[in-house]
């Protein structure tokens, strides 16, 4: 693994940003831990060893080509996190990568089943792969997730059966709607709260415990307070991101 090398003071920048949505996080939520994931998609692999060399663990990425190769270029105790849509004949390039530590974004029964064996096929002694299922709180058009009872219930049974050895449920993931995560003195995020109530359901109906991956950089302390067990941090921490075509690696 060759040396990422980064100056000190983006260093400085990035850990200070880094530290203050964290004491954020944990001023809002001190029963409970929540885990800040930070999203680091295209920034360069020196941003992540910032961080990395700071302690931070667990990072989301949003575009599989982008996760293979920074995760071939980092420490290999890295905790990644995919959190962008999966197409299904992606799976494969996903479950090859040894350290990915949970996806976030599986919205179909078959996508579940095509990751389940190729984790199987390509890396049957690496850790199981968290999954969470995306549900469609907004019930938007152009955003992926279920929407459906019977196909939720559906994938959950799935996860639960003895057939799955490489795959498991971790908990439900959502993105709310740009409108209502940017509305001001909103009190209750209405998206938020569709997730929660799919929690209690299935969890009533499955005797299972799950977790709530919810809230990103406008919206992540209201998040907080409707329960949720992750917040997705891109901008607050990296700061604005250049367009894809412009993004670098090294």
């Amino acid at each position: 693994m060759s040396e990422i090398i980064y100056t000190k003071g983006r260093e400085s920048q990035l850990v200070n940003q880094y530290n203050e949505i964290k004491a954020m996080i944990d001023n809002e939520c001190s029963v409970r831990d929540v885990l800040l994931l930070a999203v680091s998609k295209l920034k360069p692999a020196s941003d992540i060893k910032i961080l990395y060399d700071h302690g931070v663990r667990q990072f989301g990425e949003n575009y599989v080509q982008e996760l293979l190769e920074k995760s071939e270029l980092l420490p290999k105790d890295i905790k990644w996190h995919f959190i962008g849509g999966l197409q299904t004949n992606k799976c494969k390039d996903l479950a090859k990568i040894p350290n990915i530590y949970c996806v976030e974004t599986i919205d179909s029964l078959k996508k579940a089943q095509k990751l389940n064996e190729a984790r199987a096929k390509f890396q049957p002694d690496a850790p199981v792969i968290l999954c969470n299922i995306q549900i469609n709180t907004s019930h938007e058009g152009q955003k992926s997730g279920l929407l459906n009872e019977d196909e939720i219930f559906e994938v959950v049974k799935y996860f639960l059966s003895d057939e799955v050895k490489h795959i498991k449920l971790n908990g439900l993931m959502t993105i709310g709607s740009w409108n209502t995560s940017h509305e001001e003195n909103a009190g209750e995020n209405k998206d938020f709260a569709t997730l929660a109530n799919w929690k209690q359901k299935i969890e009533s109906k499955f005797a299972i415990n799950l977790k709530l991956s919810m809230g990103m950089s406008a919206d992540y302390k209201q998040a907080i307070k409707q329960g949720s067990s992750e917040v997705r941090i891109g901008t607050d921490i990296f700061g604005t991101r250049p367009p894809k075509n412009e993004a670098r690696i090294i």
